[in-house]
């Protein structure tokens, strides 16, 4: 059957076509400018928990608590990293990303996201390496792209294979 016999098809594909315009603006800006805009961030969110709660994926409750959890080890982990290394290793927009992506797959689809992210960020580290360019331990590249390709992976396919 096709998507336009099944009488369910419109929330997914709304769903869909909101965040995908939503990670293609916050590519395009972190990627030019290194930050992610809060407005894309509380967009992202409220997008995220209205899915949840018409699709009745989880409760709205229980996701927001998953998506407060999230960003509290996500802001951790930024804070230790900058207390031992003594520089930023993640972008207080990449946290705030992080959470707002929980409201969309849940805490269960965080570690796919993350790992999706990282591969994809170590892939473009390897390319511009290859092309000469010179890289080293301090030097910033936007992860928003990243945690885009992640977050995009894990809400249509689900979990990677690993």
């Amino acid at each position: 059957m096709s998507l336009a016999g099944d009488p369910g098809w419109p929330l997914p594909a709304f769903a869909g076509c909101y965040l995908v315009v939503l990670l293609a603006s916050i590519c395009a800006i972190d990627g030019r400018y290194g930050i992610i805009p809060d407005s894309l961030v509380l967009a992202l969110a409220a997008g995220g928990a209205l899915q949840a709660h018409l699709w009745g994926a989880a409760d709205l409750w229980w996701r927001g608590f998953e998506a407060a959890l999230v960003f509290a080890a996500a802001a951790l982990f930024r804070t230790g990293y900058r207390w031992l290394r003594g520089f930023d290793g993640l972008g207080f927009g990449d946290v705030k990303f992080v959470a707002a992506g929980t409201l969309w797959i849940g805490a269960e689809g965080i570690p796919g996201l993350l790992l999706i992210a990282v591969a994809s960020a170590l892939v473009s580290l390897l390319i511009l390496r290859s092309e000469g360019h010179d890289l080293h331990g301090k030097q910033a590249i936007s992860f928003g792209p990243h945690l885009a390709i992640g977050l995009w992976w894990i809400w249509v396919l689900g979990q990677p294979p690993i």
